[in-house]
């Protein structure tokens, strides 16, 4: 029947999955070695919030020994500003905001980083990639007044086409599901354009050389990664920024092999202290 899919694609599927499960299962298990501790045996009995804690656990470490390849720098003091620039008020948007503000810090600190490379930069016109609930737009939109933010994600029907994570995964899962934006309804709404399609096959051209602020927050393959870093770069314009999230964390992500990489190329790319956005002025 047309649609259906044909029994070795079938087979190949469940392997896929099978494998990314398995994949999961060690990186959970390295992490636990790793990243645990004594205090850490007292979640045994949540092993997902075991496999959180010691990963956060990691990242913090990584932070606080300063084992990273990117520099920890103040978004102000990466654009550079003078610190009179340091006293702006950024927007939150409280529902929204949720997603970021967990039970561990450091998303919390992304969020507010992003802001304020908006308040700081002025974009006119911003391109996200990875809009999910679109707490990310929203927030983009808040604090960069008057700007045009778009906002390119999965439709329904879209499947990645390159390799992706577990965590990417099971994003593509929620694309199946109906869902309401969390500008819907709001203001920002009317400056948000959301646009679908797969990152490695949409058509950038209409956007190339106009983009002020490109945020990367897609898929976290290093495949997906290297994709979108090279379809920003001839989107933004001159003295525009460029900025990836989930940089440093331990897990199934290929955003810091990559940004390494591309910082070997001679790009000056720093990370904000506290978190995993990293940024790089164009």
């Amino acid at each position: 029947m047309t649609g259906e899919k044909a029994p070795d694609q079938r087979d190949g599927d469940a392997k896929s999955r099978v494998g990314s499960m398995l994949l999961a299962v060690c990186v959970a298990i390295r992490n636990v070695v790793v990243g645990g501790n004594l205090a850490s045996t007292g979640l045994i009995g949540s092993p997902q919030k075991l496999v959180a804690y010691v990963s956060e656990s990691l990242f913090l470490y990584r932070l606080m020994a300063q084992k990273s390849d990117l520099p920890q720098v103040q978004v102000w003091k990466g654009l550079g500003l003078p610190a009179e620039a340091a006293r702006i008020e950024v927007m939150l948007c409280a529902e929204a905001a949720e997603e970021w503000f967990r039970n561990v810090p450091s998303y919390g600190m992304d969020l507010v980083s992003l802001c304020t490379l908006c308040r700081l930069l002025r974009p006119r016109v911003i391109f996200e990639i990875g809009t999910l609930r679109g707490s990310g737009a929203l927030h983009l939109a808040a604090n960069s007044p008057g700007a045009e933010v778009y906002t390119l994600d999965l439709g329904p029907s879209d499947r990645p086409s390159l390799s992706t994570t577990v965590v990417d995964d099971s994003h593509v899962r929620y694309h199946s599901e109906v869902r309401k934006y969390y500008f819907s309804g709001r203001p920002e709404e009317q400056r948000i354009h959301c646009l679908f399609g797969d990152s490695a096959k949409f058509d950038f051209s209409p956007w190339e050389q106009r983009v002020d602020l490109f945020f990367i927050d897609g898929a976290h393959s290093y495949n997906y990664v290297h994709n979108d870093t090279l379809k920003a770069l001839k989107c933004c314009r001159p003295g525009s920024v460029l900025a990836w999230h989930d940089y440093g964390r331990a897990g199934l992500n290929g955003v810091s092999k990559w940004l390494h990489e591309f910082r070997g190329q001679g790009r000056q790319i720093y990370r904000t202290p506290g978190g995993s956005l990293a940024y790089a002025r164009l």
